[in-house]
């Protein structure tokens, strides 16, 4: 496969139907009837090789060839084409005494043509001149001399003329297209099957659609990239073999470029300089500007550059073309031109990326560069070139002068250090409150100083900064009032104890008369969640969440506005909805998954997945959280994505998972914290499941005394409660356990679906056991309504263990059948084996397990499940048989077998069998579409 080794013919492509019409001038001064052609077209199409191929092909054919090319060394000597075409050394002298006056010129052209009129009596004369746009004022003279004698002597004259700065004068054209017997040709680039022409001979026939685009693409068909381009794949794939094939620019491809980008014409190079350096931001005025060259003088290159298939919309059609250029100008020129460049672009009014790329390639640093800089760093950030970004502000660093211009740097590098990972900002904490305390920090700037801080555990400099911004220079500055009020919403969610032990200002916002202000989302957002972690689930907060993540958009809106808002309908009872817009930010996003907002959103939706109950996706989301920003970068918050990744893994039975990341370093501070009760109650769960119970209540009791004292205990956010209630199952106290359950059915966001779905399966456990299936009945339904599938598994599991032990086993292997669905939905199979391990056992060895097909319902026939569902929900005999269109008779016989088959004696039996099946459930659409 790829590209054949071998050489490189220098056949023509393309060139049939001009080829022909040379021949057919050949042949016509052969009948004594001259002519001329004049053959143009832009650099590097192929004038050169078509010449070259016509004028062996002549003198095959028996002409006598005279040629020569024009060249700007030589533009000022007399007759130097003239002497390359027909004279030798000796004759110069001659010639020169000869030139003295017009009328020697006037006999040196007769001579010449006497001479010419000699030579074709034996044989045609072809006079061909290369690049003739270049020849001396007086050789044009005496070809135009000699083109009007051309009607019937036997001779063709061939010219070659580039389209570039240097052009024929109009009067040597309109003098030469005179002639009744002058041809013009005008040489496009290869189309693409041209191009396919020229390298389907030296790469594999299965890969040659793929090379043509990509050959065209990079080359614009010019016929010497297109022969160049092909050199360099070569040599490539020579040297690598397991290289896959495509067009390599290399140094073939660049040498191609010089030649015919240096023609001689300074004009010519500097403007095609112009234009590499500036690329897609090349006009001909800019680049004008840029080069120092004329208008007119640009506008020609561009349209040699252009007729020679190089440029696209203005600029290079590929970037391997303009830096090929530039490789061979000096390091100092393309400084000058770099930094000239910039300058021209920012006061064009460029975007600020353009600008600040010619600044970063000429490393200058412009008194005036500085806050372009910055706003390219902030902008490439945006657009995800965080390596671009991180190049501005260090250039920036360089060329700040004064202290306000280096703290905005410093400010700028927190900033987008913060977005590509937080582990990059520690390095400039220091600097930052310096250049807070010495008053130099802007707006709203100064007050998320606090939450960098914080998030690195400096609560003690968070405290003081808060401090601080309520003494001169910032007090009374409604931007930083804005912002603190954003912040220490935000503290008081996250690290309450920052915000209360800060002097001076626990109160001061609140006693202030309220003012008209602006309220930003991130402002409602970091609010709402402040209420529903202290006050519960309402319907207006998650309806005023819903309003705030439909106004955003990922990197459009403040990170500390998306988290809360999502947390907010988490920790309101709505994990359907927090997935929702989870998954629409993340999309957004896009890929590369990485970066501190994708690592929140991670955590968040890892949280969501944790809650719902689906085990694998939570470990998923946790994981790529935690890889999508270094482990040092997330800080104290750190505990929230451990903590989903800890629960994920215990649950699914990986405790030796789960230990090993429970024995990852954390942050000291994480613990005074939000997150540090989320990971210490996960932690909690891994205690549990080790057989760990002592330990396990220590941790559940800690989370809760943290949690009443930071005001976030409600259960929908930490059920701390019932999960000390199961630590103290295992140690034997169903007392203790059941006064926590109670007290936790009677907190704010206790009646919830999932809260009291949870609660009423830990109170079945400490009742009496005829008590307990109507108590996990209700726990079902809640749970199956709107709560996690793990806690429905753990449900039915009681359920199904009540129901053995009080002698309806067909009833419980009926629920274990509907828990090894759920199992299978949310990947929790460890824990449904686990959970119903004799069932399993049953099972696989072929009895009437969970796994077997004997009794329950997988037994009955399909007239006698539609009998069975219309009955489970109460339907009489008679409307059973008007419903499905049989007898009376025939429903009683149906369900006489049911009862048989599974074991019920009533229909008040057989409902409660299928009450939080499938089954059941089925039963409910049937009743609604029969």
């Amino acid at each position: 496969m790829g590209i054949v080794a071998g050489g490189i013919g220098a056949e023509l492509f393309e060139r049939d139907e001009e080829m022909k019409i040379l021949m057919d001038g050949l042949a016509a001064a052969q009948r004594r009837e001259g002519g001329v052609v004049l053959i143009g077209g832009g650099p590097g199409v192929g004038k050169t090789a078509l010449l070259d191929v016509f004028l062996r092909r002549a003198a095959d054919a028996g002409a006598q060839v005279f040629s020569a090319s024009g060249s700007v060394s030589v533009t000022g000597h007399e007759l130097a084409v003239i002497k390359e075409l027909f004279l030798g050394p000796e004759e110069e002298e001659t010639v020169r005494a000869a030139t003295r006056s017009s009328e020697g010129v006037a006999e040196f052209e007769d001579r010449l043509f006497a001479a010419m009129h000699r030579e074709t009596r034996r044989r045609p004369v072809v006079i061909a001149v290369d690049d003739v746009q270049l020849a001396d004022a007086a050789s044009l003279r005496c070809l135009l001399y000699l083109v009007r004698r051309l009607r019937t002597a036997p001779v063709m004259m061939v010219l070659s003329e580039s389209t570039g700065p240097h052009a024929l004068p109009p009067a040597f054209h309109a003098e030469l297209l005179r002639h009744p017997q002058a041809r013009q040709l005008r040489l496009l680039p290869l189309s693409r099957d041209g191009v396919a022409d020229v390298i389907q001979h030296h790469v594999d026939t299965d890969e040659t659609s793929e090379l043509v685009a990509d050959f065209h693409a990079v080359s614009g068909g010019n016929p010497l990239l297109v022969h160049a381009l092909l050199a360099d794949s070569r040599d490539a794939r020579r040297l690598d073999p397991r290289q896959p094939s495509r067009a390599v620019a290399s140094t073939a491809f660049t040498k191609a470029a010089l030649a015919w980008a240096y023609r001689d014409e300074a004009e010519l190079f500097d403007v095609t300089c112009g234009f590499a350096i500036l690329g897609e931001s090349a006009t001909p005025a800019l680049v004008a500007c840029l080069v120092g060259r004329g208008a007119d003088a640009v506008k020609q290159v561009m349209t040699a550059l252009d007729t020679a298939g190089l440029l696209e919309g203005g600029a290079f059609r590929d970037d391997a073309v303009g830096k090929a250029i530039l490789e061979h100008a000096d390091a100092v020129t393309k400084a000058n031109l770099r930094r000239r460049a910039a300058l021209l672009l920012h006061d064009d009014g460029a975007p600020a990326t353009v600008v600040a790329h010619h600044l970063l390639a000429a490393s200058v640093t412009e008194p005036w560069a500085g806050r372009t800089l910055l706003t390219a760093a902030e902008k490439a950030m945006e657009e995800g070139r965080e390596e671009l970004s991180l190049d501005c502000l260090r250039l920036a660093g360089q060329s700040a002068r004064t202290e306000r211009e280096r703290a905005a740097v410093v400010m700028a590098r927190v900033k987008i250090g913060w977005q590509i990972d937080p582990r990059l900002v520690a390095p400039w904490l220091d600097a930052l409150v310096g250049a807070l305390d010495e008053g130099h920090l802007k707006g709203g700037d100064a007050a998320w100083v606090v939450k960098h801080l914080a998030w690195h555990g400096r609560f003690g400099a968070a405290g003081e900064v808060l401090a601080a911004l309520s003494a001169k220079p910032y007090a009374g500055d409604p931007r930083v009032e804005d912002e603190l009020l954003v912040v220490r919403h935000w503290l008081r969610q996250t690290c309450p104890a920052v915000d209360t032990n800060a002097p001076g200002t626990a109160t001061r916002s609140l006693r202030r008369e309220p003012q008209p202000r602006h309220v930003s989302p991130s402002s409602y957002a970091v609010e709402l969640l402040g209420t529903v972690l202290a006050e519960g689930p309402q319907d207006h907060t998650v309806a005023m969440a819903e309003e705030i993540l439909r106004g955003c958009r990922y990197n459009e809106t403040n990170v500390e506005a998306l988290e809360a808002a999502l947390l907010t309908l988490l920790y309101a009872d709505r994990p359907d909805r927090a997935l929702f817009w989870c998954d629409v930010l993340l999309q957004q996003a896009g890929a590369p998954a990485t970066g501190t907002v994708v690592a929140i959103l991670s955590g968040v939706r890892a949280e969501v997945a944790l809650r719902q109950g689906m085990l694998p996706a939570a470990e998923g989301f946790a994981r790529g959280a935690l890889s999508a920003i270094s482990l040092p970068g997330w800080g104290v918050a750190i505990g929230a994505p451990l903590s989903a990744l800890v629960m994920a893994t215990t649950v699914s039975g990986k405790s030796g998972v789960a230990g090993a990341w429970l024995n990852q370093s954390v942050p000291e501070g994480m613990f005074e914290t939000r997150h540090g009760l989320l990971y210490t109650h996960a932690r909690g769960h891994y205690h549990l499941a080790v057989d760990r119970p002592a330990a396990a209540l220590e941790d559940f009791l800690t989370c809760g005394g943290l949690a009443a004292e930071w005001g976030m205990d409600t259960p929908t956010f930490l059920p701390w409660r019932t999960s000390a209630a199961q630590a103290h199952l295992a140690l034997g106290n169903p007392r203790e356990a059941r006064a926590l359950v109670r007290e936790q059915l009677a907190r704010p966001g206790g009646s919830t679906s999932w809260a009291r779905g949870v609660s009423l399966r830990l109170l079945a456990a400490t009742s009496e056991l005829d008590q307990r299936p109507a108590l996990l009945r209700e726990s079902i339904n809640l749970l199956e309504a709107g709560g996690s599938q793990v806690e429905l598994i753990r449900a039915l599991a009681d359920r199904s263990q009540a129901l053995h032990a009080l002698g309806a086993p067909a009833k419980a292997r009926m629920v274990a059948r509907h828990a090894r669905a759920v199992a299978d939905n949310c990947g929790a199979d460890p824990l449904f084996r686990r959970l119903f391990r004799d069932e399993v056992h049953e099972g696989d060895s072929g009895s009437e397990g969970v796994e077997g097909e004997g009794e329950g319902s997988s037994s009955l026939t399909a007239a006698e499940r539609r009998v069975t569902a219309l009955a489970a929900v109460g339907h009489s005999n008679r409307e059973i048989g008007r419903k499905l269109f049989i007898t009376k008779s025939t429903v009683e016989q149906h369900l006489t077998r049911v009862y048989r088959k599974l074991g019920v004696r009533s229909r008040a039996e057989l409902s409660d069998l299928f009450v939080g099946t499938n089954m059941g459930t089925g039963a409910e659409r049937l009743a609604r579409t029969s």
